[in-house]
C-alpha cells in the first residue's frame, strides 16, 4: 500500500503523516506487558502497521526501560522495509551536562540498532539544572554529526 508522506520541518526527513506509538511495548507498569499481551502481540501490530503502509515509529528511552526500543531493533531485523524511528530523550535532574544528550542517544541508537533516527524528542519541558540553550546546541550537535535528522518536543505546552 502506498500511504502519502510528510517532511518534517524544513529539510527535514520525509515520514508517514500517521506515527505509531510504542509506550505500551515492554511497559509493565502502566500496561501489563507480559500478562495481558506479548512480544508476539506485538511483533503482530508492527507488521500490521506496515502492511497499511506506515513505516514510522515512535518510542523512548523510558518506554518498557529501553524494551520499546529493544522491540522496534528486533522487529525492524525481520523486514525489508525502510522504518522510521522517533524517540525521546528524558531531560532527568541528574543529566545536567550536554554530554548527557550524547550519551543518551548513544544508548537508544544501540538499543535500536541504528546509526541515526528520524526525529528525536526532548520527552519532557522539565530541564532542572540544564538550560534551554545547552538542550538546543547538545541537539544540534547530533544533528550536525548525522545521528538525528529532526529534533522536536514532546509534552511542551505552546508556551
Amino acid at each position: 500500500m502506498n500511504v502519502e508522506s510528510i517532511t518534517l520541518g524544513q529539510g527535514g526527513p520525509t515520514v508517514t503523516p500517521l506515527c505509531i506509538g510504542t509506550w505500551a511495548w515492554g511497559d509493565k507498569l502502566f500496561w501489563n506487558y507480559g500478562s495481558d499481551y506479548s512480544s508476539e502481540e506485538l511483533q503482530a501490530a508492527f507488521t500490521a502497521a506496515l502492511e497499511a503502509g506506515i513505516t514510522f515509529f515512535d518510542t523512548a528511552e523510558v518506554y518498557g526501560l529501553g524494551l520499546s526500543e529493544q522491540f522496534l531493533a528486533q522487529f525492524m531485523q525481520q523486514t525489508d522495509k525502510k522504518v522510521q524511528i522517533a524517540t525521546k530523550y528524558g531531560p532527568f535532574p541528574w543529566r545536567f551536562a550536554s554530554n548527557s544528550v550524547a550519551d543518551a542517544l548513544t544508548d537508544s541508537l544501540k538499543r535500536l540498532q541504528v546509526e541515526r533516527v528520524s526525529l528525536y524528542q526532548v520527552h519532557w519541558s522539565f530541564l532542572f539544572f540544564m538550560s534551554q540553550e545547552t538542550l538546543m546546541n547538545a541537539l544540534a550537535d547530533e544533528v550536525k554529526r548525522g545521528r538525528i535528522e529532526a529534533v522536536g518536543v514532546s509534552n511542551y505546552s505552546a508556551e
